[in-house]
């Protein structure tokens, strides 16, 4: 084997490492990382907007004002969602925790708290940031997106189909966040299970999350450890 290729299979099997966890009915991780996303502003970097959004401006401090809201209403409430600062420098931001956090048992406020920590370490310097952990979802940005349809693919994780049976397949999870209305919910879920069945098919367990909703699924005796197939658009 060439050194190339020497390297290159060292890096799959790194990579393929790195994707084992215990899956759990879901899984206690978490704070397990599927999907982040920094916005960038519309602008030319000689200009003057560029300082705008800088380490230190007036935005950036409207985006920690709003993340350390979200952390902190995150020990009270599952979901919620803030808007920060005046025109120009305004930032609007959610939270979503996954339906089984308790709030009581300080899982979803944690989670929020570390993808908090992920945004502002990922996006210095964005007009907005979203960042997917196994608990929980948090996003900011500078325009309106509160109450609007978003069906856009985050991330598909399917598990093995080593040692699956039709039979397991009793438990179901699905949610959609907590600004959306019936309809666009419904709507966002009936394209979450579409996307599950075309990439998982028949898997022990599977999950698709898009921008507004998720939809799981796993048998009742699955708790071993599996190596994942994670796929990002």
């Amino acid at each position: 084997m060439s050194p190339i290729n020497t390297i290159i299979a060292i890096s799959v099997v790194i990579a393929a490492a790195s994707l084992i966890r215990n899956f759990s009915s879901p899984s206690d991780n978490n704070t397990f990382f599927y999907y982040h996303h920094c916005t960038q502003p519309n602008y030319f970097r000689g200009s003057s907007f560029f300082s705008n959004y800088l380490p230190g401006s007036s935005y950036d401090s409207n985006v920690n004002t709003l993340l350390t809201s979200l952390v902190n209403s995150a020990n009270v409430f599952t979901y919620n969602h803030f808007t920060v600062g005046t025109y120009g420098k305004t930032v609007h931001g959610m939270h979503h925790c996954r339906s089984d956090l308790s709030t009581r048992s300080d899982d979803c406020a944690r989670c929020v708290a570390q993808a908090a920590r992920i945004l502002q370490n990922l996006c210095g310097g964005a007009s907005g940031g979203a960042l997917l952990l196994e608990g929980c979802f948090v996003e900011y940005e500078n325009t309106k997106f509160l109450g609007v349809a978003n069906k856009t693919l985050l991330a598909r994780v399917c598990g093995t189909p080593w040692g699956y049976s039709s039979d397991e397949l009793t438990k179901t999870s699905k949610m959609c966040t907590g600004d959306l209305s019936a309809s666009d919910c419904n709507d966002c879920l009936k394209e979450a299970n579409k996307q599950l069945k075309s990439l998982c098919g028949i898997t022990a367990w599977g999950e698709v999350h898009l921008a507004k909703c998720y939809v799981r699924y796993w048998g009742k005796s699955h708790g071993a450890a599996e190596i994942l197939m994670v796929v990002f658009p």
